[in-house]
């Protein structure tokens, strides 16, 4: 039992070693990839991302309770590709319009981010909960991708759909950032309300 205790301690500390954590994000990462292109005189210079020749498969997590903002950064397929947020369809759905630099904003919780890609051309949506390995990759920001504050993006994230004979996962193309919620901000709103309630009944009566 010691043994099997030991073993456990070892791989869940091999497991943490492997996180790479950015602005309140970690990326637990599961194997790398090598981008190709498609035939017919397609260059890397094409891609969302500029250079990008590679990146990893992953499961991104929030470090605590945190507003995601995601970016819009563009891309390269025909399809009618979107963002799943949640479970919803967000930024360029079949009804909705998205332009490079829009930004999303959503409260996560800490743990697994419940977020996804999915598109005219995929049978099933990508998500980084469960089906991300061969759909989503995490591609290297050298600083030069910048949110609407100057900041660099924590993580790019790249979908490569099954519409396309390429693998350079730019398919739809968003940077992700992270501003943490203060654990005590939650209680300050409840406390407000209670104040504003008890000031008009006060005032009513």
């Amino acid at each position: 039992m010691k043994k099997l205790l030991l073993a456990l301690t070892i791989a869940l500390s091999a497991t943490a070693a492997q996180a790479e954590v950015v602005n309140h994000l970690a990326l637990s990462t599961a194997g790398s990839v090598t981008f190709t292109t498609e035939a017919a005189g397609y260059t890397q210079g094409h891609n969302v991302i500029t250079g990008a020749t590679g990146g990893v498969f992953g499961q991104l997590s929030a470090t605590q309770d945190t507003a995601l903002t995601v970016t819009f950064l563009g891309k390269e397929a025909w399809n009618v590709n979107f963002y799943i947020a949640n479970g919803s369809e967000v930024a360029g759905t079949s009804t909705s319009v998205v332009n490079v630099g829009d930004s999303f904003t959503f409260n996560v919780a800490a743990g697994l981010i419940d977020f996804g890609f999915g598109g005219s051309s995929t049978s099933a949506a990508a998500s980084n909960l469960t089906n991300y390995i061969g759909k989503i990759a995490y591609i290297e920001n050298d600083g030069s991708y910048k949110d609407a504050n100057g900041n660099p993006f924590a993580f790019l994230i790249g979908f490569n759909d099954s519409g396309s004979p390429d693998g350079d996962y730019d398919d739809y193309v968003v940077g992700v950032s992270a501003v943490p919620v203060p654990a005590a901000l939650p209680l300050l709103a409840s406390a407000l309300g209670m104040f504003g309630v008890a000031r008009r009944r006060k005032t009513l009566a």
